[in-house]
């Protein structure tokens, strides 16, 4: 099938490939939900891109106000113009409508253009009061785009998020793409695309996330990016963590390609042990590792490590571990996973730790998506055959709720306690569950001295 790609970062893995030329898609959306800049990106694309001239018909903004906002994200669009690449017309709904006044058909034939934006055609019910003849107006508009062999997209305007309601205009062109601006967990809100319709082509259902960047629109689409179908890369040999003692009770070390919890309270020494395996992985085994921490920054990192004569900082230097430090509060999950991902490939990571994963259970009310989020997160990582400790809050196992979800999607999980015994406290490392891996059971001493983690395996296991 023909098709004409959008040059949207991301999005046209959505529609594998891109939208069937003459196709009309409309764009519907709250305000602030980057319905225009998705559009303009539309046209700018195809032009600098794909060599298709465009057409941006707006009913709202005065051209300025379009070449200034364009220029924040580094589209010269006055440079098309002058370049007969482009052409913006500010019009009114009333002319748009009247099939005697060809306004469209003129600068499209000056121009030679193949993209078209309308926003918005939301103003077509300000000046048709009557239904059917409102249905007609636009359906006669749409003919006349596909007519003059435009592909289009058409800017609707949403007046709530609440239930789904279908208006006419669905039904009426090829494409629906639905953008929501939503509230989330915390202080931010967070841009969400739908793909709801495309006739006479396949696309990925469900929403992606997408975020306005300093260049334009970027959309973290996990089902067409990780393709978790795909066969993951198979090695059979076990992972030596570099915990003396650890590898004993796990009859010889981490499966390769898995993902493992390290779960426990605050001072169990997990970040400790996610360090340890870094470290040693880079120097003893000559294993590349990325450090993602949500919470501390690299500077911190490197302090605690020095404690232990671990020099984090060297080791970057030396290429053989990288320390990326994302705040809490500008985490989004599809784009980290999809970054770190890139991340993985890119470096040839083969050990990664995630510290913690409180930053995927506090963006994510809906037990039902936090469990597809970490499906996919875990699934790719494992299919790049990188082996990932995931720093996580205790676990109290039989709890339900989020915690024991994510447990259940893993491959293994290992607790780390501090007890009072004798009136003394003590660490304890027990091997809760290690999926596919013969290990010692119980709980075992644990120790964190100068040179790091030391377990001390129970006489018996």
């Amino acid at each position: 099938m023909n098709k004409i790609p959008t040059g949207i970062n991301g999005f046209d893995k959505l529609v594998y490939g891109g939208i069937v030329p003459g196709n009309s898609v409309l764009v519907e959306g709250v305000p602030g939900a980057g319905k225009t800049t998705f559009g303009i990106e539309f046209v700018y694309r195809g032009i600098t891109e794909f060599d298709e001239p465009g057409v941006i018909v707006t009913c709202e903004e005065l051209p300025e106000s379009i070449y200034r906002d364009a220029l924040n994200l580094g589209w010269d669009l006055r440079a098309l113009e002058e370049a007969n690449k482009l052409r913006i017309l500010c019009t009114s709904p009333e002319v748009l409508q009247d099939a005697e006044v060809n306004l469209i058909e003129e600068v499209v034939r000056e121009v030679g253009a193949k993209r078209i934006l309308v926003d918005s055609i939301s103003h077509f019910r300000n000046v048709l009061n009557d239904p059917l003849s409102l249905r007609r107006t636009v359906y006669s508009f749409c003919n006349g785009l596909r007519r003059l062999g435009l592909t289009s997209f058409l800017v609707k305007e949403r007046e709530s998020e609440g239930q789904r309601e279908y208006a006419f205009e669905e039904y009426v062109v090829d494409t629906v793409i639905r953008l929501e601006n939503k509230e989330r967990p915390g202080l931010h809100r967070h841009r969400v695309l739908e793909i709801c319709k495309t006739r006479g082509q396949e696309h990925i259902p469900g929403q992606h996330t997408f975020r306005i960047t300093d260049t334009g629109i970027k959309v973290f689409a996990l089902r067409g990016t990780t393709d978790v179908n795909s066969k993951a890369e198979e090695e059979n040999n076990l992972l030596l963590t570099g915990v003396p003692g650890l590898d004993d009770l796990l009859r010889g070390g981490l499966p390769r390609g898995a993902s493992i919890a390290i779960a426990g309270d605050s001072g169990t020494g997990k970040t400790v042990l996610g360090l340890q395996y870094l470290t040693k992985g880079a120097l003893d085994y000559g294993e590349k590792g990325i450090l993602l921490s949500f919470e501390e920054t690299p500077s911190q990192l490197f302090t605690n490590a020095r404690r232990f004569n671990w020099d984090l900082r060297n080791l970057q230097e030396q290429d053989l571990l990288k320390v990326i430090y994302t705040p809490l509060s500008e985490m989004e999950i599809d784009e980290t996973i999809i970054g770190l991902g890139e991340q993985v490939q890119k470096f040839g990571a083969r050990r990664l730790v995630l510290d913690s994963i409180y930053a995927f259970l506090s963006r994510i009310d809906n037990i039902a998506i936090l469990h597809e989020k970490f499906y996919y997160l875990v699934a790719y990582l494992n299919k790049l055959n990188c082996t990932t400790l995931l720093i996580s809050p205790a676990c109290e196992v039989g709890s339900g709720g989020k915690l024991e979800l994510i447990h259940s999607v893993i491959q293994g999980t290992i607790l780390l306690k501090s007890i009072m015994l004798q009136n003394r406290r003590v660490r304890q490392l027990e091997l809760y569950k290690m999926r596919g891996v013969n290990h010692a059971m119980g709980n075992h001493l644990l120790e964190i001295n100068a040179l790091g983690i030391q377990v001390f395996p129970r006489l018996g296991g």
